[in-house]
């Protein structure tokens, strides 16, 4: 567990890139995945090593840690070499308590789960602070939470309506940073609900005129 903390610390305080997807299926079982890329700061502290070594070092340092926490991962090489981690829960609140990922991103957590509304909020994560010993600096970070049911509340930086995906970004600037997240379990999202109701609403409109132009060609022969 501790050597699992400081691999993932070590790309943190030396400055990242993490791409973190949340999938929250209709069974309300939950995927987490992230994609690592290092920063400049950490190859440069490997002087003239690849980074493709620098991070299969790392890995290979970790690797036990990572197998003994049920994570998957992978090492994609290249010009721009990173690193593939992916664990799946059986909830929401299973993925809350257990995911050293996420828990590492922020002080608190608060789930709560009453009915069919699932609450999801986070408090106290300043990726601005590099030198508190209780943070994990990052260059930037892009949370994306993808739901298959209904969001009822939320305070994401932007949505991809067409999925139901939340995203939540952070860099170097962001202060105080939090996430809010409300799930209507009773409801699924249909992502062709928008299409549906737009051939709808071209449908009665096209009634509509039809209706309108049949009543005037009967009125001009009454």
């Amino acid at each position: 567990m501790k050597k699992l903390l400081i691999f993932i610390t070590c790309f943190f305080i030396t400055g990242c890139t993490i791409k973190y997807d949340i999938k929250i299926d209709d069974e309300l079982k939950v995927t987490e995945s992230a994609i690592i890329y290092g920063g400049d700061e950490l190859y440069d502290s490997y002087y003239k090593t690849s980074k493709n070594k620098v991070l299969a070092g790392i890995l290979e340092d970790y690797q036990d840690s990572l197998n003994m926490n049920n994570y998957d991962f992978k090492l994609i090489k290249g010009v721009e070499p990173h690193v593939d981690v992916k664990k799946k829960y059986d909830n929401v609140g299973d993925y809350l308590d257990n995911s050293k990922l996420f828990n590492n991103f922020f002080d608190k957590i608060d789930y709560q789960k009453n009915g069919n509304i699932i609450k999801i909020e986070t408090e106290g994560f300043n990726p601005s602070e590099k030198d508190n010993q209780g943070r994990f600096y990052v260059e930037k970070l892009d949370i994306s939470i993808t739901s298959a049911y209904k969001v009822i509340n939320n305070n994401a930086t932007s949505i991809d309506e067409d999925t139901n995906t939340f995203h939540y970004v952070i860099d170097k600037d962001t202060n105080d940073f939090k996430i809010l997240l409300e799930i209507d379990s009773s409801k699924k999202f249909n992502p062709y609900l928008k299409s549906i109701v737009i051939i709808i609403s071209l449908l009665l409109l096209i009634i509509a005129v039809w209706i309108i132009i049949f009543i005037n060609k009967k009125k001009r022969k009454g």
